[in-house]
């Protein structure tokens, strides 16, 4: 998952916590909202918090976490990159099958000319043969 969408799905998992709740949500009902195991979940709180999107307060028995700056997940990567990748990806794509087009047709008028020849090369057998026998009568 991307980090920008990622990021987006913890905070909005914070906000329903806290208004289920009317208090700070726990990691693991964070996660439990999320559908995400407690281990990826921590990981990627670390990492927002490292940013100073949320905030982690630690007591002995969990990690409560409350929303520090929403705002800077906008200065997360987005997925304009993959798309950038996909038509690049695209692109080589429909120039190897420009390709491979162009030596399927090298091959089908290569074909087409040996058709050619050997139809009159019969031809002229045919002619020779048919001279022999008019000489022959």
């Amino acid at each position: 998952m991307e980090p920008y969408e990622e990021a987006h799905l913890i905070v909005a998992a914070i906000r329903v916590g806290l208004y289920q709740k009317q208090s700070p949500p726990t990691i693991d009902e964070v996660c439990s909202i999320l559908n995400i195991s407690v281990e990826a979940g921590l990981s990627a709180c670390r990492s927002l918090r490292e940013l100073g999107i949320i905030d982690m307060s630690e007591d002995p028995f969990s990690i409560k976490l409350t929303i520090a700056n929403h705002l800077e997940i906008e200065k997360l990567p987005r997925k304009a990159k993959e798309e950038d990748n996909l038509a690049k990806e695209l692109e080589q794509f429909m120039a190897k099958k420009k390709d491979m087009d162009k030596k399927v047709d090298a091959i089908k008028a290569d074909l087409k000319k040996k058709k050619q020849a050997m139809h009159n090369s019969i031809e002229e057998k045919l002619r020779k043969e048919i001279e022999k026998m008019k000489k022959n009568n």
